[in-house]
């Protein structure tokens, strides 16, 4: 029963310790397939399909709205490899929002094109590029 119990609770820190990172990608993969899942669920096909379909985006765009409260809400972790994470993690999704508002307001692109890859990629290098500069400032603080 000892043992029960000390596996319960070890799994319980990690499950907490990795809450906010969680939610973190709940977010970023919501906001990125929500055009898939309308259209998955409502195939452009008729007026009402049209309407479940825009009924849906944004009962989407609730919920990712909620989860940012909820993560909010939570207690940050003091282990600094997990926060570094979270922070890599976070900045993929504004380069990502941020790419996605360039595409759509900008330059006008309603589809998929070869500039969302070069986009794509460079979000990734540059979010890549600030985890390893934190993650040398972190290692030099901690000695």
């Amino acid at each position: 029963m000892w043992l029960i119990l000390t596996i319960l609770r070890h799994l319980q820190r990690k499950v907490n310790l990795y809450k906010r990172l969680s939610i973190i990608i709940l977010v970023i993969a919501f906001f990125l397939g929500n055009y898939q899942i309308c259209n998955y669920f409502y195939p452009l096909n008729d007026d009402e399909s049209i309407r479940n379909w825009w009924f849906l985006k944004v009962d989407i765009y609730a919920l990712i709205i909620a989860m940012l409260f909820i993560l909010a809400a939570q207690k940050r972790t003091s282990n600094a490899k997990v926060r570094l994470i979270e922070k890599l993690i976070v900045n993929i999704g504004i380069g990502f929002t941020m790419s996605n508002f360039i595409d759509k307001r900008i330059l006008g692109t309603r589809e998929y094109t070869v500039s969302d890859i070069a986009m794509v990629v460079v979000v990734v290098l540059v979010s890549y590029y600030d985890f390893k500069k934190l993650n040398k400032i972190a290692k030099y603080h901690n000695g």
